[in-house]
């Protein structure tokens, strides 16, 4: 039987990312950091993405293994697009394991209106 690993790390940079999104290719991209992931057999170092996640603007993403770089660069881009668009970007490392979040928090409740694309207008 095979050992499942625990990647708390991936989930926490996932879950910041998740609360950030807002393309389609925020999408396609968190698709592929879960696929990475689940193929991954290590985790990432909890102490880089805690650095990662208490302060985005002035992480360098040269301190992450390569294959990863390419999403804390993305997790870097969404938190500079957020800010500038007067979004919150703050993150507690610890509430973002997922299992501290409910469903019915504001927080919760404020991501959902963020992403109900605007209502067209009929000619």
């Amino acid at each position: 039987m095979a050992v499942k690993v625990k990647r708390t790390s991936f989930q926490k940079l996932l879950n910041a990312m998740k609360k950030l999104t807002m393309e389609v290719n925020d999408n396609e991209i968190l698709r592929r950091l879960e696929t990475l992931m689940a193929t991954s057999k290590e985790d990432l170092n909890q102490a880089v993405v805690r650095s990662l996640l208490e302060n985005p603007l002035e992480f360098d993403p040269k301190s992450v293994p390569e294959p990863y770089a390419q999403y804390v660069r993305h997790f870097v881009y969404m938190v500079k697009r957020n800010k500038k668009k007067g979004l919150d970007v703050t993150f507690d490392a610890d509430a973002l394991d997922g299992k501290g979040a409910k469903k019915n928090s504001p927080a919760a409740k404020s991501s959902l209106e963020k992403k109900t694309p605007p209502k067209r207008k009929r000619a």
